[in-house]
């Protein structure tokens, strides 16, 4: 099976090309579709003894960790020679903490002012009823008990910026590298479809989700080490959170 899901080392012309890139369409399709029913098939029997708040905490635990679990399958059929190595980068290199987290910093400083720039602010939904009166669908992120907040901020800074590193800036960078055209592929494409995950943010939230994305991206090719992205995308999202928290 590996022979035929393995990707080629390197592509040598448009056919390769277009394999590479079939094999990571229905890759993340698959792995999204699984992961999607797998968690909801837990969640059924699980949902109905849960608060409505840890319901959906567990429900971004299930899918991510599921669609972690299914990145390390998929990583070995592209790669079965050594796959975790491909997947997370080789050595270890400090200097390169820097860069990432100047680059989360700065793209948290410009968030807001971008997405004002562009006339369409980031969503900051209201999740208290307009009237009190009407029951309280979800707790504000202070409010939650302590557990429950603890597990909020470890899912939102730590678990899903994980599972979305090992997907995009992981196994879909790498493998597009593979095309003949390598970063002016993997970059701009996996940026793309960064950002489409997260289209139900504003206009503007979604340019911002891309910027993100592409520096990402620069640091996974210009230090190969995955665990740079992770760290950056979860300073990324702590300081997002306690800015919409505090707000």
């Amino acid at each position: 099976m590996r022979r035929f899901t393995a990707l080629p080392d390197p592509s040598q012309h448009a056919l390769d090309d277009a394999l590479i890139l079939l094999r990571l369409a229905v890759a993340y399709a698959g792995l999204a579709a699984v992961s999607h029913w797998a968690a909801g098939q837990i969640m059924q029997h699980l949902g109905n003894v849960l608060h409505i708040d840890t319901q959906f905490l567990v429900l971004d635990v299930l899918f991510t960790g599921l669609l972690m679990l299914g990145s390390l399958v998929i990583a070995w059929l592209l790669h079965p020679r050594d796959p975790l190595a491909w997947l997370v980068g080789h050595g270890f290199s400090p200097g390169g903490l820097v860069p990432a987290l100047l680059l989360a910093v700065t793209m948290v400083l410009i968030a807001n002012p971008l997405a004002n720039w562009l006339d369409l602010k980031l969503p900051s939904p209201d999740l208290l009823p307009a009237d009190p009166a009407q029951p309280q669908a979800l707790t504000p992120i202070l409010d939650l008990q302590a557990w429950r907040l603890v597990g909020a901020v470890a899912v939102a800074t730590f678990w899903v910026p994980l599972a979305e590193e090992v997907i995009f800036r992981g196994w879909l960078f790498k493998a597009l590298q593979r095309t003949r055209p390598g970063l002016w592929v993997a970059l701009p494409a996996s940026t793309l479809i960064f950002a489409l995950l997260h289209s139900f943010y504003s206009a503007g939230g979604v340019v911002v989700i891309a910027l993100l994305g592409a520096g990402l991206g620069w640091l996974r090719w210009r230090y190969d080490q995955l665990w740079l992205c992770v760290a950056a995308h979860a300073v990324y999202n702590g300081l997002t959170l306690l800015l919409v928290a505090f707000s």
